[in-house]
């Protein structure tokens, strides 16, 4: 831990957005106004088992990835931005804005927001969420929202990706913007569908080259048999120096038959998203006498040398239970929990796979929350801080340097807070990783901050971490939005900062299912600023319980007195 004068040599820049999530079904109730914290002047000033492999498939010819590490191409600088040099870095909040259209009602909620930046345009943005209201297909609508402003302002896209295709979406859409054509632009948009607006979906995919306005028609995978589960991710690859630049990679769950656990399938595209060649990706292996497994909040990241690396969260368990998917039957049934990594290289020519082997690279402590699905101390049932569903994930573009961000909650420790993150990196592709803790933000009215739901973001010249603190208290706890970074390669950390002053009770969501919703994203900008975009519950007060929006602030990036 260092302070900022020893731990900077870079000024950062970071859009956040803060997404607010309604559930229906939660009876709005007069609840305590949101409290303000007591910062100084500067809005980011700190504050006082060998598991049998998923089955193959014809369009696949996957074989083993090589174990001798990747040779790490260097990034020319057109494919990503180039450090200052010299200088004391520095960050700090630029601004904070509402992206989302902001609620009427707690049947009218948003959540989950997925971000997507352009690929050579740093003001322009896009967030999809999930919408549900009155109007929309299914009552869920997919709503994309899209600024060219660096997120100061927003409006909705024209049309809705799924429009017209007879088609009903599920809960968590993933956009990406990548290049395109004709050396323009393409924003991807991946989500689950189903024929009306049954409980089958199927992985579906479209794109634009407008912004919104018009979208292709929508390809549904017929590869996978549809199932309730999905949860997509999609990644570009946008590195001009890139082996395998303007790839397209798609990843979902889905249920083999007679398999102990969910199937992981990676979609690949090397036109534009027209077509796909799918492969997948096994389990880590698991400890003796734990053969089943679930997995869950896969994230795609594409390296320097043209492989694409997955994470994703894994629990390996005596018994699965296939109508109960979510369920971990508790600690006896549990053998361990953790995030894994792989790395896999699409060639081109052949349009063929060699998936690397599946390695944990962190393991979860297990606990009542963790193991059980306990709601977070102090809040009522809504803040749930187990770490299966979001963990940071990225790749340093100019060292080929992996990184993670995995959180831990339980019992405090040492006077410490009950919740905190650990941020690791690799130099082997995954083989081995070394890890440190974050420093824990400062005290909000004399209560420890505990950290939970990180964002990773390697950048040029720095590592930033975005995560939600909430007070260690019996009841009445409090949540914040903050982020801390590293411009020593993750040897040394900042004290986190605080986004804003807001904060907002937990209790103010009252019985809304997943509180501000399971995940949300931080990228970077074409200009190596950072844009978060994330659950808050600020708005949802008084008669308002429950309901949220979402925002987004901006954090420059430059060399202190350089004027960036």
């Amino acid at each position: 831990m260092t302070d900022r004068s020893r731990s900077g040599t870079r000024r950062l820049a970071i859009v956040i957005v803060g997404v607010l999530v309604l559930v229906a079904g939660c009876s709005p109730t007069a609840i305590p106004q949101a409290t303000s914290l007591p910062v100084a002047a500067s809005a980011s000033a700190p504050v006082s088992g060998v598991v049998a492999a998923p089955p193959r498939y014809p369009s696949t010819v996957p074989s083993p990835l090589p174990e001798a590490p990747s040779p790490v191409v260097s990034v020319s600088p057109s494919a990503a931005p180039v450090p200052p040099a010299g200088g004391e870095v520095e960050a700090s909040v630029a601004h904070e804005t509402v992206v989302s259209l902001v609620p009427k009602s707690v049947d009218d909620r948003a959540w989950e927001p997925v971000v997507a930046t352009h690929p050579t345009d740093p003001d322009r943005l896009a967030v999809v969420y999930v919408h549900r209201g009155p109007g929309t297909a299914c009552r869920l609508n997919p709503t994309i929202r899209i600024s060219r402003d660096g997120g100061r302002t927003w409006r909705s896209t024209r049309r809705s990706p799924a429009a017209g295709s007879g088609r009903g979406v599920n809960l968590h859409a993933a956009i990406a913007w990548g290049p395109g054509p004709s050396g323009g632009s393409r924003l991807y948009w991946a989500d689950m569908t189903t024929p009306g607006c049954g409980g089958r979906f199927s992985l579906s995919t479209v794109y634009s080259d407008d912004e919104g306005a018009t979208w292709s028609k929508l390809h549904v995978e017929r590869g996978t048999p549809p199932w309730v589960g999905g949860f997509p991710e999609i990644a570009v690859d946008r590195d001009p120096a890139s082996p395998n630049f303007r790839m397209v990679y798609v990843a979902y769950n889905w249920l083999p038959r007679a398999a102990r656990g969910p199937g992981f399938r990676l979609l690949a595209s090397a036109d534009f998203g027209r077509s796909w060649n799918a492969t997948d990706i096994a389990p880590a292996p698991s400890p003796r006498g734990y053969g089943d497994w679930w997995r869950i909040a896969y994230r795609l990241r594409t390296a320097p040398d043209g492989l694409v690396y997955a994470s994703w969260y894994q629990v390996d368990l005596r018994r699965w239970d296939r109508t109960n998917i979510f369920a971990k039957g508790g600690p006896g049934n549990v053998g361990r929990l953790g995030v894994a990594v792989a790395g896999v290289h699409f060639d081109r020519a052949t349009k063929s796979f060699r998936v690397g082997r599946s390695r944990i690279a962190a393991t979860v402590p297990e606990t009542a929350f963790t193991t059980g699905g306990a709601s977070a101390s102090g809040t009522t049932g809504n803040i749930r801080p187990d770490p299966m569903w979001l963990q940071g994930f990225d790749i340093d573009r100019s060292t080929g340097r992996l990184y993670l961000a995995v959180a831990a909650y339980g019992s405090a420790r040492d006077g410490g807070p009950r919740g905190t993150i650990r941020v690791g990196h690799s130099d082997d592709g995954g083989r081995t990783w070394s890890f440190s803790t974050l420093p824990s933000a400062p005290r909000v009215d004399g209560h420890r901050q505990s950290s939970i739901k990180p964002n990773l973001v390697a950048g040029p010249g720095y590592v930033l971490v975005t995560f939600h603190t909430l007070d260690d208290v019996r009841s009445g706890a409090t949540v914040g939005s903050a982020y801390t970074y590293s411009t020593d390669g993750g040897a040394s950390w900042t004290t986190p900062s605080f986004i804003s002053r807001q904060r907002w009770r937990a209790a103010n969501l009252g019985g809304v299912v997943n509180g501000t919703g399971l995940r949300e994203r931080a990228e970077m900008l074409a200009n190596g600023d950072v844009f978060w975009a994330y659950g808050d519950g600020r708005l949802a007060r008084g008669p308002a319980a429950g309901m949220t929006a979402i925002f987004g602030a901006l954090i420059r990036v430059g060399t202190v007195g350089s004027g960036s």
